[in-house]
This record gives structure tokens, C-alpha cells and sequence, in this order.
């Protein structure tokens, strides 16, 4: 059966395109994203001033870093310990306090070094020739560049109006695939569905094409609005095909640390970790990202923190008559009716760097990723002169 619903064909050319026009939209302003702008070097911390002075909101990153508690436990740990132990049992402990923490079995949770090696094993583990990838777009991109890299034919959906992902559709193309892959909340739009509506998508597939399997990436779910979802982890124990992700890289503040996790039953979880190395988490990224899951009330106060500043700018934007999904995470996507690279290049006039391109919807969307309170104050008055 072919793709259903609103479609865009994907080929590999096609993608490289939207590769290359992505890496010129992200260069085409003063040479400061090639390298310079990324860097954490041992200068830029001796000076205290890093990115060369350029703020980032383009990363979505947490502007405020890890908890006071995660940040003691680092330091606590930092000894000549860390220099012995290939196999560190700070790895397991984590794996136990994940596993614990969910009410799962340490066997249902996979570590990686970050979400990426995991994202890549899924379609690496469940695709093939002859079994597509099937996404949302735009929607957060790994999985797809691995189906591209590899060839494995992609299918790609577009949004519904209201720049949510169309779960109809998802599940209209799920016959004869192998994987489906639902970020929720979604990356770029922010937008999210709620436990009934998932319950609802989960099931009719799992009915109707048993065979095919669920990625369902929550990445986001920690800056959520009350009520507005809840992990789909039921489901992942209750069908094999079904697996979730999660990171310690967006609320958490711990993208430096390269850790994230998926949580399924055993067989789904083996077929993943083998597919792909996951890599070896650190000591000390497995004594931050234990501290931090732990620390709920740090997270009760990011997500707050976040909340606030996002209404405030989503309040800006749409004060001025431009178009933004509610957001439930920590970016926001704008339709300013003008290409992503205009109005990048005009906040880097003023070095602000907001998103990427974001493919097919670059030349009307721009994705900015919430920054610190004072920093979002700044930036407002960047985003008036890039506007006018």
C-alpha cells in the first residue's frame, strides 16, 4: 500500500538539498556559526565569556544549566577516582535509579550517550528496503538523516493546521512499515498530544499492523503544561513494538554530559542496543543525570521558569500579528512569513542565533529556543529590529 494523507516524497537528493540548504542557511551570516559560535574551549572559560559573546537560542538547550544538587554531586565526584573504573558502577546505579524510578525492571531501560545513538539504532534495528521510516515533518530530524544515510525509504507527512502532528495519517502509512516515529511533544512546533489521543493512536495501530513499531520520543515532556500529556510508558510495557525516549539534555541541563535513555520491553530494547553501539556512559555524566532525575523539585522550578518566559515571548510575537502554536516545551515556532536565514541573519546582526531551518516550512517558520530571563529581555528588543 502506498503512503496515505499529506505526503511529501522524500529522495536522497531531495535530502541533501535540505542538508546543504540548511548548512548555507546557517553560514551565510559572519563566519561566527563555523566552530567559533559553539565553543566551550578552556579559554572561553578562563575569559568567562563563551560563544564569542553570542547568544545561543538555537540549541534548546536549558539556559539554566543543571540544579544546585546536580552541580555538588559533580563536583563531590570529581577525584582521582575517575581516572580508574572502565565499567564504573555509578553506570549500573543509574540504571537501577532509572529503572526504580519508573517502577520498570533495569532490563527495560536502555542507556546511551545521548539520544542520538539510540535514534539511529531504532531505524537501523527496524528498518530495511523494504520497510520504510515513516515522520512527521518537520518534526526532530536523527532518525530521518539515518534512513537517508543508509537508504531506507522514508515517508514524510506534513502537519495537520494547527501544526500538530496528524496521528491519522502516521497511522494510515503504518502498513507495511517498519517504523513510526511520533516526537511528543513535537520539535520544532512545540506542539503536543494529550494520553487519550496517544492511547487512541497506539492502539488502532498496534490493531491494525501489529508488526510495525512505535517510537514515541519524549524528550520534551518535562515542560509540559499541567495536563497536557503523560508519558506513553504504559504502553511501551504493555506491547513489545512499543518504546519510548527520553534525555538528560533539555530540562535536566545536562546536554554537555551526552546522556539519554529509552525505556521498552527487553527484546525491543536488545534490538536497538544492537543495531548500534550506544556508546559508554561516563562517571561522572551517571552521577549528574542519577542527581538530576532525583531532584524534582529542580525540575518543578525549570519547568516554571521556563513557562513564564515562554508566555512572555510567545505574548510578543503574537501581540504583533505573527502566528505561534502553544508551545510545550522550550522553543517556540513563529510563522513570520519571511525565510528562517532573513531573519537569523538579522538577530545575528546583533549576535542572537536562533534556529536552524526546518525543512519544508523554512521559508515562512523560524524554531527560537527559550532562553534565560534576562537573555529573552535582550533578545526582544533584537527581535523588533529583525522584524521592522
Amino acid at each position: 500500500m502506498g503512503p496515505q494523507g499529506n505526503t511529501m516524497k522524500t529522495t536522497r537528493r531531495d535530502f541533501g538539498k535540505m542538508a546543504l540548504g540548511t548548512a548555507i542557511g546557517a553560514m551565510s551570516a559572519p563566519a561566527l556559526i563555523g566552530g567559533k559560535a559553539q565553543a566551550q574551549t578552556r579559554a572561553a572559560h578562563a575569559s568567562g565569556v563563551y560563544h564569542d559573546g553570542i547568544m545561543q537560542l538555537n540549541q534548546n538547550e536549558s539556559a539554566r544549566g543543571p540544579g544546585p544538587k546536580t552541580m555538588e554531586a559533580i563536583h563531590n565526584h570529581t577525584t582521582k577516582r575517575v581516572g580508574m573504573g572502565y565499567s564504573p558502577d555509578h553506570v549500573n546505579e543509574l540504571r537501577d535509579g532509572i529503572a526504580n524510578y519508573y517502577g520498570v525492571g533495569t532490563e527495560n531501560v536502555l542507556l546511551g550517550t545521548g539520544s542520538t545513538p539510540i535514534l539511529r539504532g531504532t531505524v537501523r534495528a527496524f528498518c530495511s528496503a523494504s520497510k520504510a521510516f515513516v515522520t512527521p515533518m518537520p518534526t526532530y530530524s536523527t532518525s530521518l538523516q539515518e534512513a537517508n544515510r543508509i537508504n531506507i525509504p522514508a515517508i514524510e507527512l506534513s502537519l495537520d493546521k494547527g501544526m500538530g502532528v496528524d496521528l491519522d495519517s502516521l497511522a494510515n502509512n503504518a502498513d507495511g512499515a517498519g517504523l513510526l516515529y511520533l516526537c511528543n511533544p513535537n520539535n520544532p512546533t512545540g506542539t503536543v498530544h494529550g494520553p487519550d489521543e496517544i492511547e487512541k493512536f497506539v492502539r488502532g495501530v498496534m490493531r491494525e499492523n501489529p508488526d510495525v513499531r512505535i517510537h514515541i520520543d519524549e524528550a520534551y515532556i518535562n515542560y509540559t503544561r499541567p495536563g497536557a500529556m503523560k508519558t506513553a510508558l504504559p504502553l511501551a510495557m504493555e506491547y513489545e513494538n512499543v518504546f519510548i525516549t527520553r534525555s538528560f539534555s533539555k530540562a535536566h541541563g545536562l546536554a554537555g554530559m551526552r546522556i539519554g535513555y529509552a525505556l521498552g520491553q527487553e527484546q525491543t530494547l536488545n534490538k536497538i542496543d544492537q543495531a548500534w553501539g550506544m556508546g559508554d556512559v561516563n562517571m561522572l555524566a551517571a552521577v549528574a543525570a542519577l542527581t538530576a532525575l532525583e531532584d524534582k523539585e529542580h525540575i518543578a522550578w525549570e519547568a516554571q521558569e521556563n513557562a513564564e518566559i515562554r508566555d512572555e515571548v510567545i505574548g510578543f510575537f503574537r501581540s504583533r500579528g505573527y502566528e505561534v502554536p502553544d508551545s510545550n516545551t522550550n522553543h517556540i515556532f513563529v510563522k513570520l512569513g519571511m525565510p528562517a536565514s532573513k531573519f537569523r541573519n538579522a538577530c545575528l546582526e546583533h549576535n542572537i542565533l536562533v534556529g536552524r531551518d526546518f525543512p519544508p516550512l523554512e521559508q515562512t517558520h523560524c524554531r527560537i529556543s527559550l532562553g534565560s530571563r534576562e537573555q529573552m529581555k535582550e533578545a526582544i528588543e533584537v527581535f523588533k529590529k529583525a522584524l521592522a
